[in-house]
């Protein structure tokens, strides 16, 4: 039985679910900025030490998969995700409603990922649902970090060390390669993705943080110029570009997984996309100016309507 298909048939799957993926988590970010204020934090305003960290925990993360035993690395996965869910969406839910969801979401995603991975058919619902906790998680936490005064430049940075560490850990070291392979079908695992038969095609949280970031980051700096522009790069380096360079190159590996360091080609892309945009518009305008502009989506106020007055009576002057 053959269990391997076509590099050609590979890359069309993975770009039909890059695709999607990462427009998804651009578009609902975009309506979750325009629709929802977050608080900015205690800590203050995101700057790039924020980046450092969010950049370490990435990099930590896959390594935590092969320390830590099962129990306590799906302890880990759900805090972290009902933590990104319960900051992004409190302004839009009641308490109870909100946490109620969150449960809700992340145990239908833990008994999913214990009781329905038994046959192929069962597989695209345990991949829906958990497509929706990571892209529910993207969305916020992309805008928490936007939102609290994180600058495209640093998005960039971010993206740039993001592409080293795909060059590095999945053509040179193909440690990402093992990771996904041995722990895919665990239940919180960080992307989005799709099976068909017995071939899978993801995009990872970090992507998905990646392209959303940048986006809102291009609109709250350069407006729809930089709207613009960020969704083309992450349509075409981030979900185009990579995945059907599969067909020039071949990324199979031994165990015959098909791995795309995506951000080795966004990343550079991106770079590029932001020196031309500060170039040309200059230096980036912060929140506030962003909330100040029409970018905002602000709804206009209705016109005002004129009450009609009563007709004035005037009396008539009384003969003597």
């Amino acid at each position: 039985m053959n269990l391997s298909s076509s590099q050609s048939f590979l890359s069309i799957f993975q770009l039909c679910v890059t695709i999607i993926g990462s427009m998804a988590a651009c578009l609902g970010a975009l309506f979750f900025l325009r629709r929802v204020r977050l608080e900015r934090p205690a800590i203050g305003r995101f700057n790039g030490r924020d980046v450092v960290f969010l950049f370490a925990f990435l990099v930590l993360l896959p390594g935590l998969y092969l320390v830590l035993p099962q129990w306590a690395l799906t302890s880990v996965l759900a805090l972290t995700f009902a933590a990104a869910l319960s900051i992004g969406f409190r302004p839009v839910f009641a308490p109870t409603t909100l946490w109620l969801g969150i449960g809700a979401l992340i145990g239908a995603d833990l008994w999913m990922g214990q009781h329905m991975i038994d046959n192929v058919f069962n597989w695209q619902f345990v991949w829906a649902e958990n497509s929706l906790v990571v892209l529910l998680a993207a969305i916020s936490v992309a805008n928490l970090y936007v939102q609290g005064g994180m600058q495209l430049r640093h998005i960039t940075w971010f993206a740039g060390g993001l592409a080293v560490y795909d060059l590095l850990f999945t053509l040179v070291w193909p440690v990402s390669n093992l990771l996904i392979r041995e722990f895919v079908n665990h239940p919180l695992f960080p992307a989005m993705g799709m099976r068909i038969g017995f071939d899978e095609a993801i995009v990872g949280l970090g992507d998905l943080l990646v392209y959303a970031g940048f986006t809102l980051a291009a609109l709250k700096a350069y407006g729809r110029p930089g709207l613009r522009l960020a969704l083309v790069l992450v349509l075409v380096f981030g979900a185009v570009a990579p995945t059907l360079s599969g067909l020039a190159i071949s990324y199979v590996d031994v165990r015959l997984d098909v791995v795309i360091p995506a951000q080795t080609w966004f990343g550079p892309a991106a770079l590029l996309g932001y020196l031309w945009l500060r170039r040309r518009y200059g230096r980036e305008r912060t929140m506030k100016e962003y909330l100040a502009s029409a970018d905002a989506g602000r709804r206009e106020s209705p016109a005002t309507t004129v009450a009609p007055q009563e007709p004035k009576i005037e009396s008539e002057p009384v003969s003597a």
